[in-house]
Parts: C-alpha cells; sequence; structure tokens
C-alpha cells in the first residue's frame, strides 16, 4: 500500500472517529438520551468506516458484485466521506469549543413524563440532518446513474477555414472507468458517442478511476467507437500520471494518446493541428511557452485544438484557436449557473469560454462517467462541438 493510501485511510478513519466522539460527547451532555440515538451514531460511523474500507481495500474481481449489489451504500459513504465529514467535523469542534465556553446546562431529569423537551428534539434533528441528506443524495446518485445527455454547441473559431466550417467533434471526458462505471454503462457511452456520427472524438483524460484493472474496459469502448478521423486521447489526473501506466498502455494498445506531441490531420490542403498535454504537474502554469513548443509554424489554413485535461490550462494556450478539457465535472454539486463547487474551485468549469484579447475557444466538459456518484445541475454529457467561423 502507497504512503498516500495509507494516508486517505488514516485520514477518513480519524475523521469517522472524530465524529463519533463529539456526537456522543454532546449527547452525554444532555443526557439521558434513549439507548437507540446512541447505537444509532455507533452504528453510523462503524458502518461509514467499514464501506470505505471495503471500497479502497477491495480486490479488483470484487468490483463487479460490489457495483451491482452495493451501488447505493457505497454511493452514500462516498457523499459522506468525501463531501460531509469534511465540513462536519471542524463544524462540530467549533461547537464545543462555544458550549465549553458556555455554563453546562443542568442534566435533564430521568424521566420526562411530557416526554422529550423541545431543545433535546431540535439537537436530535439537527444531529440527524447530515446523515439523512448524505443518504438522500445516495439515493439521487443511484436513481441518475444511467442520465447522460447530449449537449450540442457551435464552437466559433476565429479565422476558421472554410474547409473545416462544420466539422464536429465529439467531445468525452472522465469516464473513470471503476466501480461507479462499469461496462453497462460504458456501453451506453459508446452508444451515445456513435449516433453522433462526429467527423473525429477527442477524449479529454482520466479514463480510469483508480486502478489498471479498470483499463480493459475503456480499450474496449475505444474500439468500437467510430469516425472517419479517429479517436484521440490525453492523458487526466486519474489516468496515473506519477507512474505512465495508463500512457503505456494507451501505446500498448495502438490507442492515438497524444503525450506532449501532435497530429496532422489534412482537407483539401488545410491542416487540423490536434496536440495533447499530461496532466498539468507542478511548474506548468508557470511555463508560458509550453503549448507553443507543441504546435509548428503556423501555416495559411491552419487549425490548432488542443486536448488539455485542466481548465486553467486554457490561460496557457493562446496559440490554440480551441481548447478541449474536463477535470470538473462540470462542478459536479451546482445550485444555480454561478453558485456551486464549480466556481468555488475553478475558473472555468462548465461549457464554452472566449478568451477576448487572444480571440480563441475553451470548452470544458461535465464529463460522461463519475468517481463521486452524485451530481446536481452538472448532468453527465457527451459534447457534440460544431466548428463555425467566429
Amino acid at each position: 500500500m502507497s504512503i498516500w493510501f495509507a494516508f486517505i485511510i488514516g485520514f477518513a478513519l480519524a475523521l469517522n472517529g472524530g465524529y463519533l466522539a463529539i456526537q456522543l460527547w454532546l449527547l452525554q451532555r444532555h443526557a439521558p438520551w434513549p439507548r437507540g440515538v446512541i447505537i444509532a451514531v455507533w452504528s453510523w460511523s462503524l458502518l461509514m468506516s467499514a464501506l470505505f474500507l471495503l471500497q479502497i481495500l477491495a480486490p479488483p474481481e470484487w468490483t463487479p458484485l460490489m457495483r451491482q449489489w452495493l451501488y447505493f451504500p457505497l454511493a452514500v459513504q462516498m457523499v459522506w466521506n468525501v463531501l460531509f465529514i469534511l465540513l462536519l467535523v471542524p463544524s462540530l469542534i467549533l461547537v464545543v469549543l462555544v458550549l465549553r465556553r458556555l455554563k453546562p446546562s443542568p442534566k435533564a431529569p430521568s424521566a420526562n413524563p411530557d416526554g422529550m423537551s423541545r431543545r433535546k428534539f431540535v439537537y436530535l434533528l439537527s444531529c440527524n440532518a447530515a446523515p439523512v441528506v448524505a443518504v438522500g443524495m445516495g439515493v439521487h446518485g443511484a436513481l441518475t446513474r444511467d442520465d447522460l445527455r447530449v449537449n450540442s454547441l457551435t464552437v466559433p473559431i476565429t479565422g476558421l477555414p472554410p474547409e473545416w466550417e462544420g466539422f464536429t467533434i465529439a467531445h468525452v471526458s472522465d469516464i473513470h472507468s471503476g466501480i461507479f462505471c462499469g461496462p453497462d454503462r460504458i456501453k451506453l457511452i459508446g452508444d451515445r458517442i456513435n449516433d453522433l456520427k462526429a467527423n473525429l472524438i477527442a477524449i479529454s483524460g482520466d479514463m480510469i478511476n483508480h486502478s489498471m484493472s479498470e483499463f480493459p474496459d475503456v480499450v474496449q469502448l475505444i474500439r468500437r467507437l467510430e469516425s472517419p478521423d479517429g479517436v484521440w486521447l490525453c492523458e487526466g489526473n486519474h489516468d496515473h500520471p506519477d507512474t505512465g501506466d495508463v500512457v503505456r498502455a494507451c501505446v500498448a494498445e495502438n490507442l492515438k494518446m497524444l503525450y506532449n506531441s501532435t497530429a496532422t490531420i489534412s482537407r483539401e490542403g488545410s491542416r487540423l493541428l490536434l496536440a495533447g498535454l499530461p496532466w498539468m504537474r507542478p511548474g506548468f502554469e508557470l511555463d508560458r511557452t509550453l503549448v507553443d513548443r507543441l504546435f509548428p509554424e503556423r501555416q495559411t489554413g491552419d487549425l490548432r485544438v488542443l486536448l488539455a485535461h485542466h481548465p486553467h490550462l486554457f490561460d496557457l494556450a493562446p496559440s490554440a484557436d480551441l481548447v478541449l478539457s474536463g477535470h470538473t465535472h462540470g462542478g459536479q454539486i451546482m445550485l444555480g449557473p454561478d453558485f456551486g463547487l464549480g466556481p468555488a474551485f475553478f475558473r472555468y468549469w462548465s461549457g464554452l469560454y472566449r478568451h477576448e484579447k487572444n480571440q480563441n475557444t475553451l470548452v470544458v466538459s461535465n464529463g460522461c462517467g463519475d468517481w463521486f456518484p452524485c451530481r446536481f445541475g452538472a448532468p453527465a454529457e457527451i459534447g457534440l462541438l460544431t466548428l463555425a467561423k467566429a
């Protein structure tokens, strides 16, 4: 087990243990409680910890059974351990610190003939709100696991050569082949892509989710995709960029992986120069010539398209006419067009952006698969991009 995995496991277990300890302290402060409340708090924390360990440590051969029988509980576990617990424990620590500075309230009597007090009832609701919402989000994720839209966009390109007017690209990103995106989902993705009959298919990273055992399903998908100008790939952060395993596997399978490289597609004397960057490593954002070095000297009639998994690389790509990115999952949880996780973490998170100074365009895909099995306001998608002169 890598040090990174060991850290993740220890961190998640510590957070769940902290949540349990704080909740028990708060319950004890207003004792007595029905025994079932204490048991429920213990059971919830242990269940979330056990499911987390199962997902992280289970051997690859268990994945199909887990996907079939445990999709919903694992979805709830992901919502809890990835989203809720990170916010809850610091919040509860703050509550404890505030309460400790206040005068302790007297212990409630052992029997209350009128039933539960209003204060206890409100507290019971508040301490159960997070688990209930996590379960609700897990239900939503399970019910929408097969949702997949086609997002059709007309993409303006400054000075687009007439040979490329109406050229179509099926933009695919963030497949995340794995426990939440298995063979059935991948087959659905392949069928939808082929239905588009696009001139070119571009996959902008994150083909697998966790393990190289998930890669064969991606190979099978790519082999059945149909487009006259090919299926082209770039590396994402889930594609083992530290070891290069996915890049080497793509080369071994004769897949068209663009790793700091450029390919040329010709049409009536005009060139579409298609380049791809590896995952954005430390220092990338400081190298303003990174993209310029990928492309040959511009000729009349050239169209330059860049595959770059992280959308912030758009700012380093003034020499590219069009940049195709993913990584953000459209913000994953969006409560409005500009309110949610997308704008909280990214400058560009979903859809089409134009850089007026450089006169170039970025398209950020919401992605068609998932490592986090719940979306709000950021539906899974395949992009159908039609190029048009700006």
